[in-house]
């Protein structure tokens, strides 16, 4: 622990945001689970939306000062945008909504700045 920052929180946020990331990379959007009786889910955001609520219980039952908190979620909101702007098809002409994702990434791209440059600036302790 240096200036007060937990490294370890920090560290299992990158590694929950990287295998949460993974999981819209790597399942397939065709998979379904059926419980039966006409009630189906799918599957893909079934695990996505499991995965974000992990990365919240973790944040907050992983007792730490507000700093690592912060620092961590900054740290996973970065690796999403980073994976939005490697990975999405925006130039798919079949992608109706792909200006739309274009300019939420680039309202992303200004809030993460944001939060780094106040990560950078010299008044934390």
């Amino acid at each position: 622990m240096t200036n007060g920052v937990q490294w370890s929180k920090i560290w299992g946020n990158v590694i929950l945001g990287v295998l949460w990331i993974c999981c819209f990379l790597f399942i397939s959007p065709t998979l379904i689970i059926d419980y039966g009786a006409g009630i189906t889910m799918n599957f893909k955001m079934t695990v996505v939306v499991i995965g974000l609520l992990i990365i919240v219980l973790y944040n907050i039952f992983y007792r730490s000062n507000g700093l690592s908190t912060k620092l961590g979620l900054t740290s996973i909101l970065t690796m999403c945008w980073l994976a939005l702007i490697i990975f999405y098809p925006f130039k798919d002409p079949n992608n109706s909504a792909a200006g739309a994702v274009g300019f939420f990434t680039l309202l992303g791209g200004l809030a993460v700045s944001v939060l780094w440059v106040h990560f950078f600036a010299d008044e934390l302790t």
